[in-house]
């Protein structure tokens, strides 16, 4: 991988989204079959034309996965189950009876620019840069700042990690990827 990092400002910005949720497990519990099922629900939405319907309501070519809008703990199956929406920015400020509106509200966003040209999947892609992130050395840990996703008081108020892939091809090895982590300074 090979990626290139910077803070972006961006305005609010108003979503449709195709809602969906992913779960973050506590370490001793063995995800690969549950998070195997959050790609195949993805992957039937691009297949069965909802993605480009999508598109085609918000006048948006670009498609965005939008990560932890909203985040709840759930203790009996120890995780999080966290919103991860197929999304695109409703240029034509439609209201929809299929879609969900997402408003994100202005922020700063550590972005990461990334192009993956080894055997790399979509699914796997992001680990990569959320260990430059959040990783013990990361960049959040050197940095005076916190992630605004990472606070349960957060959850629901504007605040989303957003993931953009080309190709957005669940099964491509060879790929380009841009993420951006919300970030707020840190409080004295």
């Amino acid at each position: 991988m090979t990626y290139t990092m910077k803070i972006e400002s961006f305005p609010a910005k108003e979503f449709l989204v195709i809602k969906g949720f992913a779960n973050l497990y506590d370490t001793d519990i063995d995800k690969s079959a549950i998070d195997e099922n959050v790609w195949g629900i993805i992957r039937k939405q691009f297949s069965d034309s909802s993605v480009e319907c999508l598109k085609k309501e918000a006048g948006s070519e670009n498609v965005y996965m939008l990560f932890c809008n909203t985040c709840k703990r759930d203790d009996v199956n120890k995780c999080y189950t966290c919103s991860y929406d197929i999304a695109c920015e409703n240029y034509n400020h439609n209201s929809s009876n299929k879609f969900t509106s997402v408003i994100l509200r202005a922020c700063d966003y550590l972005s990461f620019d990334c192009t993956f040209d080894n055997e790399t999947l979509l699914s796997d892609a992001h680990e990569s840069t959320d260990m430059l992130f959040w990783g013990d050395n990361g960049w959040l840990k050197e940095k005076p700042f916190v992630c605004a996703i990472d606070y349960p008081e957060n959850s629901g108020k504007g605040y989303a990690q957003i993931e953009q892939y080309t190709p957005f091809d669940i099964d491509a090895t060879k790929l380009n990827m841009k993420i951006w982590y919300p970030i707020l300074p840190q409080s004295e």
